[in-house]
């Protein structure tokens, strides 16, 4: 067989974002050197990796099948290529940080005054958003390193490296209904507006509990309208313990009402670039913290 990385890639992009026209813009090339690509690839293999019929490109059942394959094989020379990298890899000069706005400021602010003092001679660039903006600089090659609460869903050139996790609470105002009870049901939840993290564009929302919610893009304006008793949120601990929220709202404990009240907090990185000594040093630090 003489298939190319090239074709693998075409076959690749052209799967993951639904057609051949979007690969092509991916990757920069023309439209017909995709098609001509994933066509000799399939000539290669001997079997149709797409359906053509329909209006847009559907996977057959052997595409299905070969698409993790093409996918390993991929990620195995993005890993050769890293190698080689960091390999030939000189001092940095600068490195790009892209934090998570629902990571605890004291943990930033700790690594960031020992990075001052281990690395003095390196130009450091701070950049802040919810998760969606990390992966996405990440992604787009603007940032060398993100921190981030863990998101459903990833740019395809990103991989998440988990560091430890967060707790979740329940909270309320203190005008709030709830805040009557002594004890708090499932049911006595459902009967109230819920406020429910969604990503910048609205999309990538967190599963709302009960059927009246909204959807808001930062934890930090879901604890204000908490405050304001405009409905009940599950929020990260550190964030509802600040010195903004703390005094305002109710607190609850949910593990008893929800199988889930951690959130992943990690590092993202580009699957294909070298991660350096400083970076390695940076990531250490943020477990050291993160993990107590």
């Amino acid at each position: 067989m003489n298939w190319t990385l090239d074709q693998l890639q075409a076959f690749v992009t052209a799967a993951h974002l639904g057609s051949f026209s979007s690969a092509a813009r991916k990757l920069g090339k023309a439209q017909s050197r995709i098609s001509s690509a994933i066509a000799n690839l399939e000539i290669d293999l001997g079997f149709e990796l797409f359906d053509r019929n329909p209006r847009y490109p559907v996977l057959t059942e052997l595409g299905q099948q070969m698409l993790p394959e093409a996918q390993f094989v991929l990620a195995q020379c993005q890993r050769f290529g890293s190698r080689a990298q960091f390999a030939a890899d000189h001092d940095l000069i600068s490195l790009r940080i892209a934090m998570d706005e629902a990571v605890p400021i004291e943990t930033t602010s700790t690594i960031f005054s020992r990075f001052g003092q281990q690395f003095p001679q390196i130009n450091l660039v701070i950049t802040s958003g919810s998760r969606d903006d990390v992966a996405n600089v990440i992604a787009n090659e603007q940032a060398d390193i993100g921190l981030m609460l863990k998101s459903t869903a990833l740019p395809m050139d990103v991989e998440f490296n988990s560091l430890g996790y967060f707790k979740k609470i329940l909270i309320f105002g203190k005008g709030h209904p709830l805040a009557k009870l002594a004890s708090l049901s499932r049911t006595q939840l459902q009967a109230h507006r819920q406020l429910v993290l969604c990503n910048r564009s609205g999309e990538g929302r967190e599963q709302a509990f009960s059927p009246s919610h909204w959807y808001i893009d930062s934890y930090y304006v879901i604890c204000d309208l908490a405050v304001q008793n405009q409905g009940w949120a599950m929020v990260p601990e550190h964030i509802a313990d600040s010195n903004w929220f703390a005094n305002h709202i109710h607190v609850r404990d949910c593990a008893q009402l929800f199988s889930s009240t951690m959130l992943e907090v990690g590092v993202v990185t580009r699957c294909d670039k070298s991660i350096g000594h400083i970076e390695k040093w940076f990531i250490s630090q943020l477990k050291e913290l993160i993990v107590k």
